[in-house]
């Protein structure tokens, strides 16, 4: 099986750390992983410039596409397949979306609320396991107001 790299420092390629791949990274990525990749504009770019940089087979597949529904379902058919696509998927989304930061743990991120698709690339990239983020529960109402309440000036602060 063929090793991937995950990037410690976005500035050096030096400092690159063995990845061991895991079934879920060679695996076809969920919807909702795709979903937010294909919000990304600037990843699915970068991913289809540098695919259409790379010569052979899959230049040809990259080089002439520049829509965001061909480079999504291209990536998407070819990613479970082709070492070189998922190597290259996995690169941008280290270089782009973590900086490079691929090295600490996701909390280390300050990233507040992040959305499904993006813990479920961090999990692949660095085989941490994510849960579900964690939100201050809402407080309740002691009971709900109702029109009359409204028009009555209930909870207006004068």
């Amino acid at each position: 099986m063929r090793l991937t790299y995950a990037w410690r420092d976005a500035k050096s390629a030096s400092a690159l750390r063995p990845y061991t791949p895991t079934v879920m990274s060679i695996s076809a990525p969920p919807a909702y992983a795709w979903d937010w990749f294909a919000r990304q504009r600037l990843l699915w770019r970068e991913v289809r410039q540098r695919l259409a940089r790379i010569p052979g087979p899959t230049q040809d597949r990259y080089r002439l596409v520049s829509a965001k529904a061909d480079v999504i379902a291209r990536l998407r058919t070819d990613y479970p397949v082709d070492t070189t696509v998922r190597n290259t998927v996995h690169q941008v989304i280290t270089e782009i979306a973590f900086l490079g930061r691929t090295d600490r743990r996701f909390e280390d991120l300050g990233l507040r609320n992040a959305p499904r698709g993006l813990r479920w690339w961090w999990s692949v990239l660095t085989g941490e396991e994510l849960t579900a983020p964690v939100t201050a529960p809402a407080t309740a109402l002691a009971r709900q107001l109702e029109f009359p309440d409204v028009l009555g000036g209930y909870g207006d602060p004068s």
